[in-house]
């Protein structure tokens, strides 16, 4: 087993692997570039977020941290009167996530694939 990495393996012309090296590398770079984009609007949403006034109140559900607060805060608001009950704000939350969750069986193929 430790001599299969040492037995000579199928290449492409020289030419043809640098090209693929430099390729490899370009991509890397943007990838750090969306890396280090990400986290900036991380850290951002999660600083706005900590002055919101219901911070406290919507972090101390459980499993909602700094980010998922803010999601949460994002996707119902802050308008208090929104909301009549919290009976309306399950409502509205089940409504949202029907359109998103798969069903069972709703799983389709397409002629010729397999």
């Amino acid at each position: 087993m430790l001599d299969e990495p040492r037995k000579p393996q199928l290449r492409q012309p020289r030419v043809v692997e640098e090209v693929f090296g430099r390729q490899s590398l370009a991509l890397l770079a943007t990838l750090d570039t969306e890396c280090a984009s990400a986290d900036q609007l991380t850290e951002s949403t999660t600083t706005a977020f900590q002055q919101h006034p219901d911070y406290a109140i919507i972090t101390s559900f459980p499993g909602l941290a700094d980010l998922s607060g803010a999601r949460v805060l994002g996707e119902i608001g802050d308008d208090r009167t929104r909301f009549s009950d919290a009976r309306s704000l399950k409502a509205a939350t089940a409504r949202r996530g029907s359109k998103t969750s798969p069903r069972s069986g709703s799983r389709r193929w397409l002629r010729g694939w397999s």
